[in-house]
């Protein structure tokens, strides 16, 4: 699995998709913007469908956004810093942005956004806080040469 496709948080329809297109889609010089208009996108559908179906859920909706955005954001970062992609159990259990975008449509064509958006960003906190928390740990125990901050840092090091 290449970073891009961990960048781009595939559920298995993506995936599925994907194969049966027999696209190589990071092969595309702009694949690179995919991911950012993927989180772009299942941000903005979560918040519209909030907007539209249940407007009290709104705190729910931004609680499990930033749910989603520290997984992103710990993803990113374990990728470069530790060169390792979250485990293959974290990226099934959180579903991939299109389940994710489907589990918000089944809640609120079921009435029960807000209730539903607070059990998902529980359950996704406690899996994505506690892998992430362990991952690091682990990493810290380990030496590892501290990587240059910027440019000024390479030069001086030169």
């Amino acid at each position: 699995m290449t970073a891009l496709q961990v960048y781009r948080d595939d559920g298995p329809l993506a995936r599925w998709a994907e194969r049966r297109l027999g696209t190589p889609a990071d092969e595309h010089p702009l694949a690179w913007i995919v991911p950012p208009l993927l989180r772009a996108v299942e941000y903005g559908c979560v918040i519209t469908l909030t907007a539209f179906a249940d407007r009290d859920a709104m705190p729910a909706c931004f609680a499990f956004l930033g749910v989603l955005a520290f997984h992103h954001y710990d993803t990113v970062y374990r990728l470069r810093q530790q060169h390792i992609a979250p485990p293959a159990w974290v990226q099934a259990v959180g579903g991939g942005w299109e389940v994710r975008i489907l589990l918000v449509c089944a809640l609120a064509i079921a009435g029960v956004l807000e209730l539903g958006l607070l059990a998902a960003t529980v359950a996704l906190a406690l899996i994505y806080v506690t892998e992430s928390t362990r991952s690091w740990v682990v990493y810290g125990r380990d030496e590892h040469p501290r990587a240059p901050e910027d440019e000024q840092e390479i030069e001086n090091a030169e």
